[in-house]
């Protein structure tokens, strides 16, 4: 079997961002750049630091830059990685990094895209009384989550399951998304894809469900919906009163 060397960078955050730099090191392709967020101070929160996992991997580490900071660019561009990893990350990633790959730029995201598109994809999934989600592997483009899908795993929302458990299970799902794909990646094989449907693409901006405000008048079931979607330890409830 014909193994590839792998050249990479490596932008991420959340716990997802920490697996995922350790299945690349696991499996001898460690990146030539980590780029954490630039809040990552090097202390765990409820995920593990980026900082600090890349400091226990002795991964040299580009620390409290802004992708889009044209340092970042530079640096990015000088050490041509064939393919950048964006897995976790707040970051938005600009055109000029998009460019920078042959390979492209890949993502994970929290839902089946293209539906849930956006942010806090597993809440509003919940509060729309959705009994699936998954994790979705795709290329980036300059518009956001839109990008060709090129792996999907779907798992299921189960009746009593909260925005944590659900994100959970996406961390897990999308690991081990990530680590079929760099195997792939370092056999040599083309990365195939599909363009998304945008006739079944549903986008969600920053906001949480409702706002993360309970309306009194909805329904018990709307109600159990919006707590299991709001339930996120280690950050409060809001006001359910």
């Amino acid at each position: 079997m014909t193994v590839r060397p792998l050249n990479s960078v490596f932008i991420g955050g959340r716990q997802i961002g920490a697996n995922c730099l350790r299945v690349l090191v696991d499996m001898d392709a460690p990146p030539q750049l980590v780029i954490p967020d630039p809040d990552d101070v090097g202390v765990d929160s409820w995920f593990e630091s980026l900082v600090k996992v890349a400091k226990e991997l002795s991964l040299p580490t580009l620390r409290g830059a802004r992708v889009k900071d044209e340092s970042a660019i530079k640096k990015i561009r000088a050490l041509k990685p064939d393919i950048i990893f964006c897995i976790g990350s707040m970051q938005l990633i600009p055109k000029e990094v998009l460019a920078i790959p042959p390979l492209g730029v890949v993502n994970i995201h929290p839902a089946l895209l293209p539906k849930y598109r956006g942010r806090y994809s597993t809440a509003h999934a919940i509060f729309n009384g959705e009994k699936e989600t998954g994790a979705t592997l795709h290329f980036m483009d300059e518009r956001i989550d839109s990008g060709p899908i090129i792996m999907q795993e779907a798992f299921p929302i189960g009746n009593e399951d909260t925005a944590r458990v659900v994100y959970d299970k996406f961390t897990e799902v999308g690991t081990a998304l990530f680590k079929r794909f760099v195997e792939s990646l370092k056999r040599g094989e083309e990365i195939a894809s599909t363009p998304q449907d945008e006739s079944k693409a549903t986008y969600y901006p920053k906001g949480l469900p409702s706002g993360g405000k309970m309306d009194p008048s909805w329904d018990e079931v709307t109600k159990k919906r919006f707590v299991l979607a709001m339930t996120f330890p280690p950050f409060p409830m809001p006001d359910i009163d």
